[in-house]
């Protein structure tokens, strides 16, 4: 729905609460999709929220719950009372309300944990990191024997509640619970009656331990065109299943998080319009350790004050040179973090990774070398100097490949977060280098730089 349509509703939810009319309000915002209405009540000032949330209806409040951010959607919830708060967990799936009870305040999630009907379904998944296999899954699954036959687990199927989600591919356990194999419904439908589901079932199923991190339960995803991945325990027992809908918002989450630790934020929860003071407490720490790195770089342009003192114009190109290889090392960084994150690339392939990108920085370096050389020696007329910031240039670029490639790899390899850490060490190092290679060579060649100048 496009936007000025929910600003429309929104203006009708206002008019309403304006004479009092809460049900007019209420009714205007039914007329959204879910996640166009979770959108329009987070619009709302905090006293129109409160106001309207407790008189939404079980099922309707459980909807809007699951589509808020996850801390709007606990300050909502924390406004009701425990009973009415056990009611709208019980309309939820039991991986959503264990989501919302584990983002309330320990006391008022264990008042309504007692109160809800469904909390058997609901108590196993507790004790489960949110950002793990466990955490991720839903207890509500269908399992079948392999005894069955096809039109016992077809007149099975028939029998479930028509509210529950339809499942193409089911799974077979054992006597034990232990997860033996899948079996797809066209399988089971295209069977003849009679046929055993062990008989029709594959044996080999893809599935993961339940303390598996939510990243790799998306590459696992991903990577298999999964639409749902059976969770087992330590005995292979199955436990629980993720759902496709269930992991879209983990690879939303960790994108989001590497693009921001990539930037050097390390909260990726902060959005737009998250208060200021948290914005500055979460951001600012790393423009300090930026500022320490700077000062790195700028020690060693005070090497060489002396060259640049005889040829000023030493400084006007310096900055060129460290820029390009910090562009250069971004880009490497970038396609290294992400290649680790799908699982591409492994500590095991370092050498040939170093390689190919030092490959990679020598043809860029070559072309922008001379690139940045002619330009150079047309705009001042010093044939030398367009040879020193070339070969500048070639060089930092290859730092770059190399940085670029090894910096994030040995930081996941001593257990540290790449994305997190990379980006400022990888530009200290093209600073370094980008300054002390040009203002080397500078150096080098000055008896010939300056009566050029001259």
């Amino acid at each position: 729905m496009e936007q000025k349509e929910i600003d429309g509703v929104l203006d009708q939810v206002r008019a309403a609460l304006e004479h009092g009319n809460i049900p007019g309000a209420i009714s205007a915002l039914a007329t959204l999709h879910p996640a166009d209405r979770a959108e329009a009540f987070a619009d709302l000032p905090a006293d129109d929220q409160d106001e309207i949330f407790p008189k939404l209806g079980n099922e309707a409040a459980a909807d809007l719950l699951v589509e808020m951010e996850d801390e709007d959607a606990a300050d909502a919830a924390g406004h009701l009372p425990s009973a009415q708060l056990a009611d709208v967990l019980d309309e939820m799936e039991p991986d959503e309300a264990a989501d919302l009870l584990g983002d309330l305040p320990p006391a008022q999630a264990a008042d309504a944990l007692a109160q809800m009907e469904d909390r058997d379904d609901v108590i196993p998944l507790l004790g489960h990191p949110d950002d793990t296999a466990g955490g991720l899954m839903t207890s509500e699954f269908f399992a079948l024997r392999p005894q069955m036959t096809a039109q016992s687990a077809i007149d099975f199927l028939r029998g479930l509640n028509r509210e529950a989600a339809t499942p193409y591919y089911l799974y077979v356990v054992n006597r034990q619970g232990v997860l033996i194999g899948i079996v797809g419904l066209r399988d089971i439908i295209i069977s003849r009656p009679d046929a055993t589901i062990e008989s029709i079932m594959k044996p080999d199923v893809i599935k993961v331990p339940v303390g598996t991190d939510q990243e790799e339960v998306a590459r696992v995803m991903t990577r298999y065109d999964l639409l749902a991945l059976p969770v087992v325990d330590a005995e292979g027992r199955l436990v629980g299943v993720i759902n496709y809908d269930n992991i879209v918002d983990v690879i939303e989450e960790e994108a989001t998080e590497d693009i921001y630790r990539l930037a050097n934020v390390a909260d990726g929860d902060l959005q737009v319009w998250s208060p200021i003071m948290l914005s500055v407490r979460r951001r600012l720490p790393w423009l300090v350790l930026n500022l320490l790195t700077a000062f790195i770089a700028a020690s060693v342009i005070g090497l060489f004050e002396a060259t640049i003192a005889k040829l000023a114009v030493l400084a006007v190109f310096q900055s060129i040179v460290a820029g390009e290889g910090g562009n250069a090392g971004t880009q490497t960084l970038a396609i290294m973090v992400r290649g680790m994150a799908l699982g591409e690339i492994q500590f095991r392939d370092t050498w040939r990774a170093l390689l190919r990108e030092a490959a990679i920085g020598v043809m860029h370096g070559v072309v922008v070398g001379i690139l940045v050389g002619l330009g150079a020696w047309l705009w001042r007329g010093i044939p030398i100097l367009g040879l020193v910031i070339g070969l500048a240039m070639v060089g930092n670029l290859i730092a770059a490949g190399l940085a670029g490639t090894l910096v994030p790899l040995t930081l996941r390899a001593m257990k540290l977060d790449p994305a997190l850490a990379s980006a400022v060490i990888v530009t200290t190092v093209t600073d370094v280098v980008g300054f002390g290679l040009f203002l080397g060579l500078a150096t080098l060649f000055l008896p010939l730089l300056i009566p050029a100048g001259g």
